[in-house]
């Protein structure tokens, strides 16, 4: 990825890749039991970080707590070479109090009473840093589970980027605690400490996944009666096609002015998407390779655009 953070002129967009990191699931996105991680030894290992490496981006790998204790997998991830972030992945579940390791990844945070959450919250934090020497600068919620009480427990742990939220999109159906991103901004901004979903004086910043309307919300009369019923459009490689990715992308580029702060790019996956029968959008090895060829055309047509790649716990330096 050309680099021009070193350049006199603030860049006119950035990219992000951020990976949820998890132990495997199955077709049907149940935990395997007993838990396994091939999502990190190939996923992430043998498939995305040789192909982050190709294209010069440095990912962020957002490591929920059973993937930190798993020896294994935390060792990988240590010793994985160039660059890249480490951050942290919220699945309460499988985090003191109350860690059950059986459990399937359900539970939305916010839905937690805020004591628990921040305990869980800090015994991650804890976790992340015992066992890299370091503390963890980013975070999403499991699920884009965050609420009222998230931010300013992160705040409080010395977190600087928060990662959780999916404009346009409202998960509330989805179960107790589920929040609502409908109305939030398209863009990175300080959120409100209690409302991630509005600007605010947080000292966080919000790193949204990249999310747009879909084309049809722009037909006239369509867009007004279906509303949020429609679908969007995801950096999210995973679904649609590399022609599709590399359109929503290109629209995100335009969205540049000059003298504004850079557009951002934030490409989310898991890594046990990019794993055969590790997942439901990937149950055969053909299907794992379509994902990372999808991935490849965009990181190929951001890297042509100049689009200068970044962990996310970088974005303070370069949004200010």
């Amino acid at each position: 990825m050309r680099n021009l953070l070193s350049n006199d002129v603030m860049p006119r967009a950035l990219l992000w890749v951020s990976i949820d990191c998890e132990r495997d699931k199955g077709p049907r996105w149940r935990v395997r039991r007993p838990a396994s991680f091939e999502g990190v030894r190939e996923g992430v290992a043998a498939r995305l970080h040789p192909l982050f490496a190709r294209y010069g981006v440095k990912p962020t790998y957002l490591l929920s707590p059973e993937v930190i204790r798993d020896e294994a997998s935390a060792d990988r991830f240590a010793r994985l070479p160039g660059s890249f972030e480490l951050g942290t992945h919220l699945h309460a579940e499988y985090v003191d109090p109350d860690a059950d390791d059986d459990a399937e990844s359900s539970t939305f945070q916010a839905a937690l009473p805020p004591h628990i959450e921040r305990a869980k919250l800090v015994n991650l934090t804890e976790l992340f840093a015992s066992r890299y020497g370091t503390r963890p600068r980013s975070f999403r919620a499991g699920r884009f589970g965050i609420g009222a009480a998230s931010l300013g427990i992160l705040a409080d742990l010395g977190y600087r980027v928060d990662s959780s939220v999916t404009p346009l999109l409202d998960w509330r159906r989805a179960g107790a605690g589920a929040p609502s991103f409908a109305d939030a901004p398209l863009g990175a901004y300080h959120p409100d400490p209690v409302r991630p979903w509005r600007p605010g004086a947080s000292p966080l910043w919000e790193i949204p996944v990249t999310i747009r309307p879909g084309f049809w919300r722009r037909l006239p009369g369509v867009g007004r009666l279906l509303g949020r019923r429609l679908p969007v459009r995801w950096l999210r490689p995973t679904w649609g096609s590399a022609r599709r990715l590399v359109e929503l992308a290109a629209d995100v580029l335009r969205e540049a002015r000059p003298g504004a702060p850079p557009v951002a790019l934030n490409v989310m996956l898991h890594n046990v998407e990019v794993t055969p029968g590790m997942s439901p959008y990937a149950r055969r090895p053909g299907d794992a390779d379509a994902i990372v060829r999808r991935l490849a055309a965009l990181l190929a047509f951001a890297r042509d655009a100049g689009v200068a790649s970044i962990g996310l716990g970088d974005a303070p330096e370069h949004l200010s």
